[in-house]
């Protein structure tokens, strides 16, 4: 996991105790002046963003001026801390707020009629905490696999956050996404929570096509999908301002099961890229991704 200079206990705490003492029009307006700062002072993380979206629109017309995109990709991300501190000190009924309008939410219903569960694949876009937040407040059982964080007390504060909203946490090694607890709780017929836009063991990754380019994709949630026969239902929560966010949920993807394993897992590993594709074009400026692919 990568790590930075701002990822220590003393700037979690200062960050909590400032959102905890402004009210959220200055805490939104000190965001933004912070991520320009990181703007002007990240070169290196520009040009990532930069080549990233040469990769995203090849071809493709982007949603606005390439520069404005970058800077937003900036601000946005502010924000994104900025509510990420907030649903801290939140309760369940008050983060409700954040995400009122889950687009497709019969999906999810559907999914678990089948009584096998859902495996929620989600990216790292827009505001992925506040999206199992969402879920949890209308009542799904909700598990969210985590990676343990850089430093101890950044893992304790994430999780405790989950826990505080009766998110279940199934903490999995790097190398064990297909752990017998997950499979566990999807045969209790519970969602599991997992982000698939991102690879932290390449021993547990696979190439696709994504992006019109060959990318390592983690396959664990695909194998988990697969190994309990559940259904992978694609959901975003998507910003629309500052401290509001729509929850987008996608029809189940139709998944492959053989004759030869390899193959269909390579054919639904292609359907999950398809699908990140297709709303990482439409919100490139909410696709919290700088390293470049």
């Amino acid at each position: 996991m990568r790590t930075h200079f701002l990822d220590k206990p003393f700037w979690y705490r200062q960050a909590l105790r400032t959102v905890r003492s402004l009210p959220p029009a200055a805490t939104y307006g000190l965001a933004r002046c912070f991520a320009g700062l990181v703007y002007l002072f990240s070169p290196r993380d520009r040009r990532n963003v930069s080549h990233n979206f040469d990769l995203i629109f090849n071809g493709y017309t982007p949603p606005a001026n390439r520069k404005l995109l970058l800077w937003r990709f900036f601000q946005n991300y502010g924000i994104y801390v900025a509510d990420f501190f907030r649903l801290l000190s939140m309760s369940l009924e008050e983060s409700q707020a954040f995400a009122q309008l889950y687009q497709g939410r019969h999906h999810i219903d559907a999914a678990l009629d089948r009584g096998r569960g859902a495996v929620l694949l989600t990216a790292h876009l827009g505001h992925w905490e506040i999206g199992g937040l969402g879920l949890r407040a209308m009542g799904y059982p909700v598990n969210v696999v985590a990676l343990k964080h850089n430093t101890t007390f950044t893992n304790a504060l994430i999780n405790l956050m989950r826990m505080r909203h009766g998110i279940r946490i199934i903490e999995v090694e790097e190398s064990a996404y297909g752990s017998i607890e997950l499979v566990k709780a999807l045969n209790r017929n519970e969602v599991v929570a997992v982000l698939g836009d991102r690879v932290f063991a390449t021993d547990r990754a696979e190439v696709t096509t994504f992006f019109n380019r060959p990318v390592q994709l983690p396959v664990g949630p695909v194998l988990l999908a697969m190994a309990a026969r559940a259904p992978i239902v694609p959901a975003f929560s998507i910003m629309e301002a500052p401290g509001r966010y729509r929850g987008i949920v996608e029809a189940p993807l139709e998944l492959e099961y053989g004759p030869d394993r390899r193959e269909a897992l390579q054919q639904n590993l292609q359907r999950v890229a398809t699908i990140f594709e297709q709303y990482i074009r439409r919100y490139p400026d909410q696709w919290y991704i700088v390293d470049p692919l």
